[in-house]
């Protein structure tokens, strides 16, 4: 049940940031030049700065150190061989794969591929073994939850130096007891979201449409849905925070509904099966605000709601948006729209800097990122792993592409093909600067 519910949360939080991309699993060598896979060069620079992203007296800042830096020249460090492995595969994996094989090159890595397990623990720890007889002594890790101890062991036990990060969830090493989180204790540092945050900023949209869209209509005759997987305990933090926030905009719960789709899949026909009925009985609503929770709950929600005729006095957001990005292109509007997003290239850059870092000997994994530690979690034994944040942006019809294509001008990539006209690299911050409260 513990596997089920790691690869579960692993796609369902993959499925609310990135879009599904073609190809499936693949392992490819890059030769190591400063040209990214579009050909986009790096920034030359002669700056002679020690550290990226240093204090202004030169020192090590210990909560940059692992963003890109274009003032910093990174051929002056040893070239290191990063990689990679999954314990599951598909374009989803391939994705994160293609943002990290995009940004090694630019931190003068060389890219040793991308392995997917295909759900078998025995064939991640094999092929780590490996890797690391190939020389890749960089990683990104991605293993079942309940192998990362072995996973660790393993590196510690080869007599070679390995640093690694993961990405779809927290590393954590499955003990249980009182005041220990959900998943046991944090064994890294990790680099994510909040969902209950998500949850709260997606209603609260909604909430925000409705009395702008809608002022003069009663609370009563809003319903509000949250589309939900509820074996996920991450994403049912979105569906609370969704409750939540209707509840004190409405004055009570009684017009809200949950969609929960873990019986009839993660896919658009299991959200529409899931939702349909809900909207189909309740004819006496006519305002509809829905929590999509996912991109392809979120479709369907929208799908159901143009079947009722209830697109105009509707609206449904969620955390995700790639799939919105191309319904937008495609010249497509519904009642789906709005978005909370991180593009892949500003989700892989700090995972990747932060092993780069780790490998140059600026900071360890107790020490990186000192602001963004949770002291309520932040592992056992006196560690002090952080949890760094991702900076999220609503991508909304009139300024989607401005948002997406600054994070090309930023990775010096090409995955969106928009115009570049007016955008400058301040427009947006691949920081978050406020330091959640219940971290302190």
């Amino acid at each position: 049940m513990k596997k089920i519910l790691a690869l579960v949360l692993a796609l369902a939080l993959v499925f609310a940031l990135a879009a599904c991309s073609n190809g499936g699993t693949t392992t490819t060598t890059n030769s190591g030049s400063t040209a990214t896979d579009s050909g986009t060069t790096a920034p030359a620079t002669t700056s002679g700065k020690a550290y990226p992203n240093a204090n202004a007296d030169g020192s090590i800042n210990l909560d940059t150190i692992a963003h890109f830096d274009n003032d910093y020249d990174y051929t002056q460090n040893p070239k290191l061989k990063v990689a990679y492995l999954a314990q599951a595969g598909g374009p989803l994996y391939q994705q994160s794969a293609d943002a990290y094989e995009h940004w090694a090159p630019l931190y003068n890595m060389e890219w040793a591929g991308y392995i997917s397990a295909d759900g078998d623990s025995e064939k991640f720890m094999t092929s780590l073994q490996t890797l690391i007889d190939q020389g890749v002594t960089c990683f990104i890790l991605d293993p079942d939850s309940t192998i990362f101890t072995s996973v660790v062991s393993l590196m510690e036990n080869s007599g070679v130096e390995c640093h690694w990060m993961s990405q779809m969830s927290a590393p954590r090493d499955n003990t249980t007891g009182d005041g220990v989180p959900m998943g046991g204790n944090m064994i890294h540092p990790y680099v994510g979201f909040d969902n209950y945050d998500a949850g709260v900023q997606v209603a609260n949209k909604l909430v925000e449409w409705k009395n702008e869209t809608y002022p003069d209509v009663s609370w009563d005759e809003v319903g509000c849905i949250a589309m939900a997987w509820s074996t996920s305990p991450p994403l049912q933090d979105r569906v609370d925070a969704t409750r939540d926030v209707f509840a004190a905009a409405a004055g009570s719960d009684a017009n809200f509904f949950v969609a929960d789709c873990v019986s009839n899949g993660m896919n658009l026909q299991g959200g529409i099966d899931a939702v349909s009925p809900i909207i189909s009985t309740h004819t006496e609503i006519k305002y509809w605000l829905v929590n999509g929770l996912i991109d392809d709950f979120a479709q369907a929600a929208a799908t159901v709601i143009e079947q009722q005729g209830l697109t105009e006095t509707s609206c449904v957001a969620d955390f995700g948006g790639s799939a919105l990005q191309m319904q937008w292109d495609a010249g497509q509007q519904n009642a789906y729209r709005y978005a909370l997003f991180t593009a892949q290239n500003l989700y892989a850059e700090p995972i990747l800097g932060a092993v780069y870092a780790f490998a140059n000997g600026w900071a360890t994994p107790d020490t990186i990122w000192p602001s963004w530690i949770n002291h309520h979690d932040c592992g056992a034994d006196g560690h002090t792993y952080p949890q760094l944040r991702l900076p999220t942006v609503w991508l909304e019809p009139d300024t989607y592409q401005h948002y997406l294509e600054w994070t090309d001008m930023y990775a010096h990539a090409s995955a969106y093909n928009y115009s570049q006209d007016g955008i400058g690299l301040d427009d947006y911050s691949p920081f978050v600067t406020e330091v959640p409260a219940e971290y302190k």
